[in-house]
């Protein structure tokens, strides 16, 4: 096995922390060169950069933006520096480090919570983004929906490489290289043009996508034992909920006074924030996996694996399908911009204070329960609120009703992951978590358009939302029976 010596994994860490240096100054840079005002000539106030009158932000050309390609190119190198000092030997590598005491898995618990909330929230922010988008470009919903797309396969890439990257290198490594990732492409909200908000999206997306399956993984690692799912998923769906919050609460406080392009720069200084929190993130790879039994394994893949695949791609079509269009639905009914945002904040609120009795429901009635439970409550509320009409006669209430589904489905997300990794083997989990990941945002990746043919329409949006959520009830439900049908064959063979 190939290894580096001592003297070299010093100068390699050198270079590492150096490159992870420029992009941490390229980045502040350019966050700060997004509020400059160009001047107190109004002539000069809508320069191609800073700010109009009002402080709304504008896009640069990218020949004035040298610290872009700064932080690109020091972000390639951070991640060849990586790559090199994985190159050591797995069987130190691989063995698993010792359970850190209580007090320090509250504060790795804390800090991965805090980078899944930021995580989700980055997600979140393309539907707050969609309206202004739509009017400062002049495109339609299809061709707006392209954003989404963009960055929803970037995080489909994302999830794969990353738990592959994790492996190779480590995941406090992987997570500081994402980290800084996100931190970099939040730049994006300087781009001068539609197609190069696409490109940057695409790229924060790789960035983002590995993290969640990351975090849950480690997480997982950090409780083991029977209560576990429960604690894991506890912390997913507070992390849900209030990544959701922090999206909204910056589109209701910053977007009125910034325009939309604030809603990609908030990103720097969150991100920066968790890359500097990296040395928290335990250094290690997943333990070598230990054959298990046959009965086990059957149990653990045939039962679970391409079901849950089949559930992630339908709570991802359903999710961020209903998320990316959420915030322009709710103005449909001619809501103002403050108005609307307002709404969706307060269902992140609702959705924060609720977290606990989520919890509660997940200990009693388990992920399938709860599952199923919010999958027809949620296609209740949209059925009726369609066949009703009041969707187009009360935009309040449609938009009240909108934000009531969002957490519903928010809720469902908040559950699969966890629960994945969970199930999956001590030394595969990182993987499994990985792969359920992927194949959610493949799902996430029809949603924005399958949504976007109806955007105009709020009465078949709701229709549409209704029937993927029984679809993902539906599955959920054909998963705990399978469950039970070969728990008990185990048991019978056993």
């Amino acid at each position: 096995m190939t290894t580096v010596s001592a003297p070299a994994r010093t100068s390699w860490r050198g270079l590492l922390a150096l490159a992870a240096a420029a992009v941490v100054v390229a980045s502040a840079v350019g966050f700060f060169r997004a509020f400059q005002m160009p001047g107190t000539d109004p002539a000069d106030a809508m320069g191609p950069m800073g700010a109009t009158a009002d402080r709304r932000l504008h896009g640069m050309a990218l020949a004035d933006m040298p610290e872009m390609f700064v932080a690109g190119a020091a972000l390639l190198l951070a991640l060849g520096a990586a790559l090199v000092l994985g190159r050591t030997r797995r069987s130190v590598a691989q063995v698993a480090l010792p359970q850190p005491k209580v007090r320090g898995r509250r504060t790795i618990a804390a800090v991965a919570t805090a980078a899944l909330t930021i995580d989700i929230s980055k997600t979140s922010t393309l539907g707050f983004v969609m309206p202004g988008l739509r009017a400062e470009y002049g495109i339609d919903a299809s061709t707006a929906s392209l954003l989404a797309v963009s960055g929803l396969s970037g995080t489909a890439l994302g999830a794969l490489l990353c738990s592959q990257l994790a492996e190779r290198i480590g995941r406090r490594a992987c997570y500081l290289l994402a980290t800084l990732g996100f931190t970099a492409t939040s730049m994006c909200g300087t781009m001068p043009n539609f197609g190069g908000n696409v490109v940057m999206c695409f790229l924060m997306g790789i960035a983002v996508g590995g993290l969640a399956p990351m975090l849950i993984t480690v997480l997982s690692d950090l409780f083991p034992g029977r209560g576990r799912g429960a604690v894991v998923t506890g912390l997913s769906i507070v992390a849900t909920a209030i990544g959701y919050l922090v999206a909204s609460g910056s589109a209701l406080w910053l977007e009125p006074v910034f325009g939309w392009r604030v809603l990609w720069l908030v990103g720097a200084p969150t991100g920066l924030l968790l890359a500097a929190a990296a040395a928290v993130i335990p250094d290690q790879r997943s333990a070598p996996a230990q054959p298990a039994p046959e009965t086990n394994w059957l149990a653990r893949n045939t039962l679970t694996t391409r079901l849950q695949w089949v559930f992630a791609f339908s709570i991802g079509l359903t999710t961020f399908g209903l998320t990316t269009w959420v915030p322009t639905l709710s103005r449909v009914g001619g809501l103002s911009l403050t108005t609307a945002n307002a709404l969706l904040t307060g269902s992140a609120v609702a959705m924060v204070l609720c977290a606990g009795l989520l919890v509660l429901g997940y200990r009693r009635f388990g992920p399938t329960g709860v599952t199923v439970r919010l999958a027809v409550c949620t296609a209740v509320l949209l059925l009726a609120l369609a066949v009703s009409g009041w969707a187009v006669a009360a935009p309040w209430l449609s938009a009240a009703v909108l934000t009531v589904a969002l957490l519903g489905v928010n809720t469902m997300a908040a559950v699969f992951l966890p629960v994945a990794a969970d199930v999956a083997a001590d030394g595969q989990r990182g993987r499994v978590a990985g792969s359920v990941s992927f194949f959610n945002r493949l799902g996430g990746l029809a949603g924005p358009l399958v949504l976007s043919l109806l955007v105009t329409s709020v009465t078949d949006v709701l229709t549409a939302v209704a029937i993927l959520a029984l679809l993902c009830g539906s599955v959920a439900a054909y998963t705990s029976r399978r469950q039970r049908v070969l728990r008990k064959a185990v048991a019978e063979v056993g």
